[in-house]
């Protein structure tokens, strides 16, 4: 039976047509696009962030990790908001996109470290509100096809993350060739460069560190126009969700969660929880810190930094999109063991080779893009793969992978700033180890409960089976 232009099954509650969910998928995947663009912008800007708001690096990351105390709050509120009001995803989204763009419109104009901590905390909380509404629609729309749909929908996050770099580059404060971003107190001065045929004028900072250091940058920091640039495009995409809350308002799709009779699987799937954790704060890790690592161990040039930190995106994106392909062919239990394999064995080459060698870095960010990028959406078809996730159990997982950012983060900013550089690649060996303990976990327990699906069509048969005895029986007592 059709009604309008969607289909109507058994229980007379409207679905998609495969055309509208390709369509909504689309959208949707740019909706991720959008997070990337507006939450990884503070990776990109980190130095200039240190500059703006006279801190360091251990503050700043405080202040970044601000993002997953956000994601902690709106996954906490968003599970409940759209176990009640489902039929309200759309404007979920909507309104989450533009209270994200204003929060990003007004954080380089932070005075302080916890201004811009609280705006980071505020535009996390609508991404974790758009995490559950978006993978909820997802999961609702593809049911057990959504292992592929889910990578591709993740994919949009590794797009707009590896464009944003670009659009923030041009903005981007140039340090004076072999000095360093420290604790800064701006005191601005007028030098005639000696590395450019004609006078320019140069930014002249003292340090605030127990030694006096002068730092001198070719270009200031205008990173204000980048976020204003981001936040526009995020808030340009409302629109598309606004007008799909009003204009099929009376024809939504009613999803009747199924029962569920096995009550060690949902504690089995309690194991994404702390498995997201680890899975997210590697990614969180790597993406904040690999252009600060490039710059001040490598003494990578600002281009160079920024370049590295998109290839990183890059492969994160590919990994994200080749996921649609191996989710569709390989079991996820058994991919979920490949990533996070691939994950701890490129930590491990890159803690041996790239300490010193510039190629090194390059060529093994690749591969950690790659495997860090499918970890987090096969953790959650994982979960759904075992036991139907409703908004609630999307929330356990999404809190704790908000867990994992900020402790991670807060560890790095840490050690970083007061044990050295290399503690990047040390606390990347640690993440791989961390993940890897994780996904034996979940395999075990994985195979020894089996998946819903399965469980669905054994029930499925044995009801089938009933009703053909019982219809023998009436036949033999009719005869």
């Amino acid at each position: 039976m059709v009604k309008g232009n969607k289909r109507e099954n058994e229980n007379g509650h409207s679905e998609y047509t495969l055309t509208q969910k390709i369509i909504k998928t689309i959208f949707l995947v740019l909706t991720w696009a959008m997070i990337g663009l507006y939450t990884e912008i503070s990776g990109t800007t980190q130095k200039d962030l240190i500059i703006k708001t006279n801190s360091d690096y251990e503050l700043v990351s405080r202040a970044i990790s601000g993002r997953s105390f956000g994601y902690f709050i709106g996954s906490f509120i968003g599970g409940p908001l759209v176990d009640k009001l489902g039929n309200y995803c759309d404007l979920m989204i909507a309104i989450s996109l533009d209270g994200a763009a204003i929060a990003t419109i007004i954080a380089p104009y932070s005075p302080n470290v916890s201004m811009l901590g609280i705006l980071l905390v505020i535009g996390g909380t609508f991404e974790g509100v758009i995490n559950i509404a978006g993978q909820k629609l997802i999961l609702d729309l593809w049911k057990r096809k959504a292992t592929g749909p889910l990578h591709i929908l993740h994919f949009g996050f590794g797009m707009g993350s590896f464009i944003v770099p670009q659009i923030a580059n041009p903005f981007l404060a140039v340090l004076a060739p072999s000095l360093e971003i420290r604790n800064t107190s701006s005191i601005n001065a007028t030098k005639s460069s000696p590395l450019a045929v004609d006078p320019v004028n140069l930014t002249e900072t003292t340090t605030n560190k127990t030694k006096t250091e002068t730092e001198i940058f070719l270009k200031e920091s205008r990173i204000e126009s980048a976020y204003l640039i981001v936040s526009i495009i995020v808030a340009s995409l409302s629109v598309v969700f606004f007008l799909y809350q009003f204009r099929h308002r009376r024809e939504f799709y009613t999803h009747v969660p199924s029962k569920i009779k096995d009550s060690n699987i949902r504690k089995a799937v309690k194991l994404v929880d702390p498995a997201t954790c680890a899975n997210v704060g590697g990614e969180r890790m790597y993406s904040k810190f690999i252009r600060s690592y490039a710059i001040d161990k490598h003494k990578f040039s600002g281009d160079d930094g920024s370049l590295i930190n998109t290839t990183f995106w890059i492969s994160f994106a590919i990994g994200r999109l080749t996921g649609l392909f191996t989710g569709r062919f390989i079991p996820v239990r058994i991919l979920i063991v490949i990533e996070a394999s691939g994950a701890l064995v490129t930590a491990i080459l890159l803690e041996i080779f790239a300490r010193e060698n510039d190629l090194a870095l390059w060529v093994l960010t690749c591969p950690m893009g790659f495997f860090l990028s499918q970890l987090f959406p096969t953790g959650i078809g994982w979960g759904d793969f075992h036991v139907e996730f409703t908004g609630i159990a999307i929330t356990f997982a999404l809190m704790g992978g908000a867990l994992g950012g900020v402790a991670y983060l807060w560890m790095l900013g840490y050690l970083y700033e007061y044990h050295g550089y290399d503690m990047f690649l040390h606390q990347l060996v640690f993440y791989g180890g961390c993940i890897m303990f994780f996904t034996i976990i979940m395999t075990i327990v994985g195979i020894k409960h089996g998946g819903r699906f399965d469980r669905d069509t054994e029930g499925d048969a044995d009801e089938n089976a009933v009703e053909l005895s019982e219809h023998d029986d009436i036949i033999k007592d009719e005869g």
